[in-house]
């Protein structure tokens, strides 16, 4: 099996780099065979994966009309970075026309966050995950979720996919202070990231407001006057290990969208507290838990939003979602 990996210097404050070294000789010790390629900028990702969906294109024309069967894919892309790395190059494999064989990922990670590596267990050790690449001959069909967005009621939709979460209110409001926090990148060299998200956790008390929401599933159309966080996950985890709905699982192909509605500021931190223990948070009459194949969101006035952990600004946000499958080499 071939290896593309793509390196994220900066995921993690710097983490990707500094453990990509001893990676790369644990790769050639074992004797893999593998190209490295550095992101250079952001979101570079999302063109990388768009090329590399190119080349495996060009790779399965070639077998075709040399009569070669595809037994395969092409390659593997192993992402080092972290779950907003994962995101761009997903979305860059699915932005071009697919080949055949969709191309696999395997993921070490290295970033922030690592929400989406948590809920799936992966290493961070570099021998154990070199030790599983070489153990893994078959690929894993996990879930992600597709999105279309829009951003305003007059501008047309964009069409993204989602490993981990989509959220609007509360906790893309932490997000967005966090992305633009002084402290973020001090902290996580001092493996301290989480710390910022709780230092702008407690701030976003303080001002978040609650929002209208409309959400259509099936044939029922629930809406909520006084909604103030709303997250479509795909995972049990957001913000770097927050277990918002503890039994979500990538392996199981289904969308979770938790909605609380806005609460005093002694339950909010009752039903946090429940949220980080055991999970009861769930049964609070202010949280609201839904499950469905496609579903429908429309909020006002405009809130923040986050996808995959990254801030998508300030806006009034629609959307329909429903589930794919995408092949991991994990």
């Amino acid at each position: 099996m071939k290896y593309v990996v793509v390196i994220n210097p900066k995921a993690g404050s710097g983490a990707a780099a500094k453990v990509w070294p001893q990676l790369a000789a644990g790769l050639k010790k074992a004797t893999l065979d593998y190209q490295a390629i550095f992101t250079e900028y952001d979101g570079h990702g999302v063109l990388l994966g768009e090329q590399l969906a190119q080349r495996a294109l060009t790779s399965e024309a070639a077998a075709t009309a040399a009569q070669k069967p595809i037994n395969g894919p092409a390659f593997v892309i192993i992402i080092v970075g972290g779950d907003g790395t994962v995101n761009q190059i997903l979305n860059g494999l699915q932005h071009q026309q697919r080949p055949q064989q969709q191309i696999p990922i395997a993921y070490f990670p290295a970033g922030s966050g690592n929400d989406f590596a948590r809920s799936l267990h992966l290493t961070h050790n570099v021998d154990r995950f070199i030790q599983r690449l070489q153990q893994t001959t078959t690929t894993t069909a996990l879930n992600i979720f597709t999105l279309a967005l829009q951003t305003e009621a007059e501008t047309p939709s964009q069409t993204y996919y989602l490993i981990n979460n989509f959220g609007m209110g509360f906790d893309a409001h932490v997000v967005h202070l966090t992305e633009h926090s002084p402290w973020k990148s001090k902290l996580n060299r001092w493996h301290l990231g989480n710390l910022a998200y709780v230092i702008n956790l407690i701030s976003v008390l303080k001002h978040q407001k609650p929002y209208e929401l409309t959400l259509t599933l099936g044939d029922q159309t629930h809406h909520f006057e006084h909604a103030y966080l709303s997250t479509l996950t795909n995972i049990a985890y957001f913000g770097g290990g927050v277990p918002i709905v503890p039994a979500a699982d990538p392996h199981i192909q289904e969308l979770n969208l938790i909605i609380l509605e806005k609460p005093s500021l002694a339950k909010f931190i009752w039903l946090f507290m429940l949220m980080l223990t055991n999970g009861k948070h769930l049964n609070s009459p202010a949280v609201h838990l839904f499950k469905g194949q496609e579903l429908h969101l429309a909020i006002s006035p405009p809130q923040y939003g986050q996808m995959d952990g990254e801030d998508m600004g300030k806006h009034a946000f629609q959307l329909t979602a429903h589930n794919q499958q995408y092949p991991f080499w994990i």
